[in-house]
C-alpha cells in the first residue's frame, strides 16, 4: 500500500515566476479534497530560484539529469509515493485547484483520465490560433483514426492515471513525443479511460515558452507515423502493390483478347510501369513488416491478430525456401521463353505475350531475391536476447 493516495507531478525549468502559484493551488486542492497527497517538482537544472521556491513550500524536488518533457515525468513518477498521479505544467496555464474532476474519475475506477480544453474554457490568448484550429485537432484526429481512440484533445497537458496504469503503458520516449505516446499507449493497453473538461488559462510567464510549435508538432506527428507501421507502411504499400497488379493483369487480359485494343495509348511500357509499381509496393510492405517487428521488440506496439499470425508462422528457413522457389520459377520461365523461341520447342506465343510473360518472370526473380534478404532481416528480431 502506498504511503500517499495522490502525487501531483510538475516538471520545471526556470519557473520561478509561476511555480509558487501552481504549488499553492495544488496544496489547496489536496486539502479541500481531504487527500493524503504530495507534490513533486521534477527539475532540470534550473538556474533561477525554482528549486529554492519548491523546497521552501514543502514539495519534494527530484533532480532530472537529462533534458526532456518525457524524461522529467518518467524520472519523477518513479519516485512518486501515491497510488495515483496527476500531471500538469508549471506555467499556471492549468489550475491545480480544479483537479477534482480528475480525482473523482480516478476514484470511480478509471485508469487514465484525460483533460479536454475544448470541452472546458479556453481563456482569450491562452492557445494560439494554429494550435486551436489546426495542430491539436489534426493530431487528435490522426490518433483517433490510427489507434481507434476517442479523445477530443490529445495535447492537453493535465492528465491523471494510476501508477499501475502508468506501468502498463510502458512509456519510452523522453521528449515532447511523450504526450502522444501516453494517449496512444492508454488506448493500446485497453485502459479504462475517461475524459473531463479542463480549463486553459494564459501562460503567466514573462518569457518564451519551452514549447516550439512547429518543431514539437512535427516531432509528435513523426512519432505517431513511426508508431503505426500499419498506416505508414502496410496500407500504402498494399495500395501501391494492388495498383500495380491491377495494371499488370488488365494489360495481360487485353493482350490475350485483343492486343490492338487501345494499343496507341496503353503500350508495353505501361506493363513495365505496372511491374515497377508492384515491386515498389512489395518493398514498402517489407519495410512495414520490419518496422512492426522493431516496434514490438521495443514495446512501442502490441501484437494484433495479424501480427500474431506472422510471428507464429514466420521462420527464416521458410522465407529462404519461398524466395528460392520464386527465383527458380522466374528462371524456369525465362528458360522456357528461350527454348521456345530458339529451339521451336513447346507452345509458341506471339511476341506481345512473350513480352508479358517475361515481365512476370522478372517479377518472380526480383521478388524471390527480396524475400530471401528481408527474411534474414526479420529473423534478427527473433534472436533470443536478454
Amino acid at each position: 500500500m502506498a504511503e500517499k493516495e495522490l502525487s501531483i507531478v510538475i516538471p520545471t525549468l526556470n519557473e520561478e515566476k509561476t511555480l509558487g502559484f501552481c504549488i499553492q493551488k495544488a496544496q489547496k486542492a489536496i486539502n479541500s479534497l481531504g487527500i493524503n497527497g504530495e507534490i513533486i517538482v521534477a527539475d532540470y537544472r534550473s538556474t533561477d530560484r525554482t528549486v529554492e521556491i519548491a523546497k521552501s513550500m514543502g514539495t519534494t524536488v527530484i533532480p532530472v539529469e537529462e533534458k526532456g518533457y518525457g524524461f522529467a515525468y518518467i524520472t519523477a513518477i518513479a519516485h512518486a509515493k501515491g497510488d495515483y498521479i496527476i500531471m500538469g505544467d508549471a506555467d499556471d496555464s492549468y489550475n491545480f485547484e480544479e483537479i477534482a474532476p480528475f480525482w473523482n474519475k480516478l476514484k470511480e475506477g478509471y485508469d487514465f483520465v484525460m483533460g479536454s480544453r475544448f470541452k472546458g474554457k479556453i481563456e482569450k490568448g491562452a492557445m494560439p490560433f494554429l494550435h486551436r484550429h489546426l495542430g491539436t485537432p489534426v493530431l487528435t484526429f490522426i490518433i483517433n483514426l490510427f489507434f481507434k481512440t476517442n479523445f477530443s484533445d490529445s495535447n492537453c497537458g493535465m492528465r491523471a492515471f494510476s501508477k499501475k496504469a502508468f506501468a502498463a503503458m510502458e512509456l519510452k520516449t523522453t521528449g515532447m513525443e511523450f504526450a502522444s505516446e501516453m494517449v496512444i499507449k492508454a488506448g493500446l493497453a485497453r485502459l479504462k479511460i475517461a475524459e473531463v473538461p479542463c480549463n486553459l488559462y494564459r501562460d503567466k510567464r514573462d518569457r518564451r515558452p519551452h514549447l516550439r510549435p512547429w518543431r514539437d508538432g512535427w516531432r509528435n506527428l513523426r512519432f505517431i507515423l513511426l508508431f503505426t507501421p500499419k498506416w505508414t507502411f502496410l496500407v500504402p504499400g498494399a495500395g501501391v502493390a494492388i495498383l500495380g497488379m491491377v495494371g499488370l493483369i488488365g494489360l495481360t487480359i487485353r493482350d490475350l483478347i485483343n492486343p490492338q485494343f487501345m494499343i496507341s495509348h496503353m503500350t508495353q511500357k505501361h506493363m513495365i510501369s505496372s511491374s515497377i509499381l508492384f515491386l515498389l509496393g512489395c518493398q514498402i510492405l517489407e519495410m512495414g513488416l520490419t518496422a512492426r517487428m522493431f516496434s514490438e521488440s521495443k514495446k512501442f506496439e502490441t501484437s494484433d491478430p495479424y501480427g500474431n499470425f506472422f510471428n507464429k508462422y514466420f521462420q527464416l528457413e521458410r522465407g529462404i525456401v519461398s524466395g528460392l522457389l520464386s527465383f527458380s520459377l522466374g528462371l524456369a520461365v525465362f528458360l522456357y521463353l528461350f527454348l521456345s523461341k530458339q529451339m521451336g520447342w513447346f507452345y509458341q506465343m506471339s511476341d506481345i505475350l512473350r513480352f508479358d510473360v517475361a515481365i512476370y518472370a522478372m517479377l518472380a526473380i526480383f521478388l524471390g531475391i527480396q524475400i530471401i534478404f528481408i527474411s534474414f532481416l526479420l529473423s534478427l528480431f527473433q534472436l533470443p536476447a536478454k
